[in-house]
């Protein structure tokens, strides 16, 4: 440790409780998805070695033989497709933007009643 140490030997204690200090960060931020994709082993683990179990396993109900997922199509056996959803398009908007200058055009445009309220006032 000494001879990657920046610090010198008199403080060393605090180079040391900082290490076990991000070192405990490291393991909260990273233990939890350990720990899960752990069970997610085991338990397929479990599930294939009990299959050919009489009585417990799925072969014994004429289940299907468990497989791992996949990204590339659904549990119905349907290829899955891949895609973003689609918002509002630069078309649509271009519409919109159309169809208020055209209400605002109606709106300023001088008609037989704006006329007559305009002379009399």
């Amino acid at each position: 440790m000494a001879w990657f140490s920046l610090l010198p030997e008199s403080i060393r204690h605090i180079e040391v409780w900082i290490i076990k200090f991000f070192l405990f960060l490291a393991a909260l931020a990273i233990g939890p998805w350990l720990l899960l994709i752990l069970y997610d082993i085991l338990l397929f683990i479990f599930r294939v070695a009990t299959y050919h179990i009489p009585y417990i396993g799925g072969r014994a109900r004429n289940r299907p033989r468990p497989r791992a997922p996949s990204l590339s199509e659904k549990s119905s056996g349907r290829a899955r497709t891949l895609s973003l959803p689609i918002s509002a398009t630069r078309s649509t908007f271009a519409h919109a933007e159309e169809v208020t200058v055209e209400s605002l055009r109606k709106r300023l445009s001088p008609t037989d009643d704006d006329d007559v309220a305009v002379e009399s006032g």
